[in-house]
């Protein structure tokens, strides 16, 4: 069985950041992900958060591995980010594939076994959130878990990726807003509507750790927001109907990503200093395609929202 062969080592959490970040960055977009969520100011040691990887902390790193992160806690949200440099490669040789499918099912037994009666949101579900995963990871993850039943959930996603230097650059003739409205982050009092219009849980608390841009109307109320994930991703993306067919999204992309590239939330613990952001939109999503492209945006994989039944293993 590919978890007796492959084995997975918890690495402490204040030399897992220093030590995992340069070995991430030249793989830099598809790490981007795991890279910024490693960062994340919400990765406070009370929260217990698990870092891993297939080389012990002691090792140094072998050609290929995977390095992991996981808030096992956030039962509402994504809790797993996993990168692989094979994620790199267009087209892997069925070795690889094994290689990968290896690497994520000892993943799987590796979670289901890590016990950590000291964080918050201990007993954990046996159900393994895996976020924003690379369509090569994604194939191999789902390979392992239909064997055996073990995927209720599982969205596919067009991944974007946008430059923040190029969106930066080429803001220098942006249009004005139109009149009435301002740039603001995003009043704390106003969560409420951002909450209400969101497809996706969000938690006051998580929001409010994350850099966002919000256009206000005259009276000062939230009529359109964007917002940076917890992993670096362009999470959020929204205006209010009667206020639509002006541009403020494209406005609110590029106020926002602008200000990302220039370390405005540097207050937040995002300095972008990744130097790209990602998206996940769903094919066919003109609106949301049309924002992209206009920042420069490229379809470069597919991405994956997975869970897995760690019960079924």
């Amino acid at each position: 069985m590919a978890a007796n062969l492959i084995q997975f080592h918890l690495h402490p959490q204040e030399s897992a950041v220093s030590e995992f970040l340069p070995l991430l960055r030249p793989h830099l977009p598809e790490s981007n992900p795991l890279y910024n969520r490693l960062q994340a100011r919400n990765n406070v040691p009370s929260r217990h958060c698990i870092f891993a990887a297939t080389f012990a902390p002691s090792d140094t790193p072998p050609e290929i591995y995977t390095v992991m992160f996981a808030d096992r806690s956030r039962h509402l949200e994504s809790q797993i980010w996993v990168f692989n440099p094979l994620t790199r490669i267009a087209s892997l040789s069925d070795v690889q594939k094994e290689t990968l499918r290896d690497h994520l099912e000892a993943s799987i037994y590796f979670f289901k076994t890590t016990q950590i009666p000291e964080a918050p949101g201990w007993p954990f579900s046996p159900i393994l959130k895996y976020a924003c995963l690379h369509e090569h990871i994604a194939a191999a993850l789902v390979s392992v878990g239909e064997a055996k039943e073990a995927v209720p959930r599982l969205t596919r996603w067009n991944m974007w990726i946008v430059s923040t230097s190029g969106v930066a650059a080429g803001s220098a003739g942006k249009r004005a807003l139109p009149e009435g409205y301002t740039v603001a982050r995003v009043p704390e009092d106003q969560l409420d509507i951002v909450i209400a219009t969101s497809s996706i849980p969000r938690q006051p608390s998580t929001l409010l750790l994350l850099p966002n841009v919000g256009l206000l109307d005259e009276q000062g109320v939230l009529v359109a927001w964007g917002y940076i994930g917890i992993d670096g991703s362009f999470a959020t993306l929204y205006v209010l109907p009667k206020h639509r067919g002006k541009g403020l999204a494209s406005r609110v992309a590029v106020e926002l990503l602008g200000s990302l590239n220039r370390g405005d939330f540097k207050d937040l613990g995002y300095d972008g200093d990744s130097g790209f952001v990602h998206s996940d939109v769903y094919a066919g999503n003109m609106e949301s395609e049309g924002v992209m492209k206009s920042l420069g945006g490229k379809v470069c994989w597919e991405s994956s929202y997975l869970w897995i039944d760690s019960d079924k293993f």
